[in-house]
């Protein structure tokens, strides 16, 4: 049975054209094709299993983005439609286009992680900095989302390379985490003390900071000193 050398399905004998891909057999191809072997791999949404990793981000990425597209469409539109304007569609439209950067650029970026934080850092901030241009126009992204922003994004970067410059991963990840955190919410009240409250004092940020620091630091002691000599398993008997 001739089979389509584009996509390898089975054709009917005497076919000219593909009902799949469409595309056209040539007459005098019939006992060539009659012999053409299947491709070594077909991208088949059925054979989910059998896909590469490749095939299997390329549909994901596909479905997703088509999916945000008739999101943001349907948005507008219902806007359009109701209030003859646009205004508050704005907001879930680049909410939305933030998040399929969130989601897709670490799959399209899987083998450069660092040119991933690349792109993800300033989408932040430009998001923050839309949001509150469509709100009030730039009231409070200046003094206080770029500032929370970069904590955010500076403490996960240190994280991130404190981890990979560690030569043993194990519960001084879990402890770096707890520090990192810590730290943001110190510098997220004290940033919004700083603008909004009358005089400058730490208070629930000093009871999370109390909690975690200690913690922290016995996991950093655990991890250095103790399970340096012995793994977790043997001195826990797990």
């Amino acid at each position: 049975m001739p089979i389509c050398p584009n996509c390898g399905v089975e054709l009917a004998s005497g076919s000219k054209h593909c009902p799949l891909c469409r595309e056209t057999i040539s007459s005098e191809g019939d006992s060539a094709t009659s012999g053409f072997a299947y491709p070594d791999h077909t991208l088949d949404p059925e054979n989910f299993e059998d896909l590469t990793g490749h095939d299997k981000r390329k549909i994901f990425l596909e479905v997703y983005s088509v999916c945000s597209l008739i999101a943001c469409f349907v948005v507008l539109a219902v806007e359009l439609l109701m209030d003859q304007r646009i205004s508050w569609s704005l907001f879930p439209v680049v909410s939305l286009c933030y998040l399929w950067l969130l989601v897709c650029t670490p799959f399209i970026l899987i083998r450069y992680p660092w040119l991933i934080f690349a792109v993800l850092a300033p989408a932040s901030l430009i998001f923050i900095f839309l949001l509150d241009l469509l709100t009030q126009g730039l009231s409070w992204f200046f003094w206080v989302g770029m500032p929370i922003v970069l904590l955010v994004e500076g403490l996960s970067l240190g994280c991130i390379v404190l981890t990979a410059a560690s030569k043993r991963k194990g519960v001084n990840v879990i402890a770096l985490v707890l520090l990192g955190i810590s730290l943001l919410c110190l510098g997220i009240e004290a940033i919004l003390n700083l603008n909004y409250a009358p005089s400058f004092f730490l208070s629930w940020s000093a009871v999370v900071a109390t909690a975690g620091i200690p913690v922290a630091g016995f996991l950093f002691y655990l991890h250095y000193r103790i399970t340096k000599r012995a793994s977790l398993k043997k001195l826990f008997r797990l």
